[in-house]
């Protein structure tokens, strides 16, 4: 009954959106392709255990998630909130005791700063150079070599640290995003797709026969839901 109980609340119906938006991201398609580029998988053995690493990773963190999501629900008392992570840690106080709570918390937001300072930096500094056409795009490069790289590199850190540190709701903050990240999936399903099916990609790697019109099912569904869910979410708070 919990797991299958829903709500009309406008907030919750926003989150069925703000969820897919957290798992398709459009920054995420411009790390994967410049990902590649820049670590030079060219044959199709390297493109193969790529797509091994990435169904890995994408099972990996969404394991991750229902995780988190299922221990706070089941630790979360009464009408208690969770809008910061003070309260986060004080819903975990009481099965680790509050020095653990407060270890295993902090531990899991550097984590996953950390990450997000490489992968969003990363994505951002990639996009930014081949818009602008720079051909010194790399890691392998140093900071003399590919100052814009590594200059929006720092810029993305910086406004980061930036937005924390003025005292933002980081609840609220991450759902916005991820809110906008569930808006923008028609534009990214939509270029992604026309990208993989387009001729100009060899016939081994191109999306052809039943798999391709079941991912354009599959894109338009999710598009459909995270759309219709987002803007009713939108609408019903106002």
């Amino acid at each position: 009954k919990g797991m299958l109980a829903g709500s009309d609340d406008p907030r919750f119906i926003k989150l069925i959106a703000a969820n897919i938006g957290a798992v398709i991201m459009p920054w995420m398609i411009y790390f994967q392709q410049s990902a590649v580029v820049a670590r030079r998988l060219k044959t199709p053995e390297d493109l193969k255990e790529e797509r091994v690493h990435t169904l890995v990773g994408s099972l990996l963190t969404q394991a991750v998630m229902i995780g988190a999501l299922v221990t706070m629900a089941a630790l979360q008392s009464g009408n208690q909130s969770l809008n910061n992570v003070q309260e986060i840690v004080s819903a975990v106080a009481p099965l680790l005791g509050e020095f653990q709570a407060k270890v295993l918390i902090s531990l899991a937001f550097l984590g996953g700063s950390m990450c997000a300072a490489f992968v969003v930096s990363l994505a951002a500094s990639w996009s930014v150079c081949e818009a602008l056409g720079s051909e010194t795009a790399s890691l392998d490069e140093s900071p003399a070599q590919a100052p814009l790289f590594y200059g929006v590199f720092l810029a993305v850190v910086v406004l980061g640290a930036a937005i924390l540190v003025g005292g933002v709701n980081f609840v609220q903050l991450s759902i916005f995003v991820e809110l906008m990240d569930g808006l923008l999936l028609p534009f990214t399903l939509l270029f992604l797709y026309l990208l993989a099916s387009s001729t100009a990609l060899p016939s081994g790697v191109r999306l052809q026969g039943f798999y391709k019109y079941f991912l354009a099912h599959l894109f338009c569904l999710l598009t459909l839901l995270s759309l219709s869910t987002g803007i009713y979410g939108l609408l019903g708070e106002h």
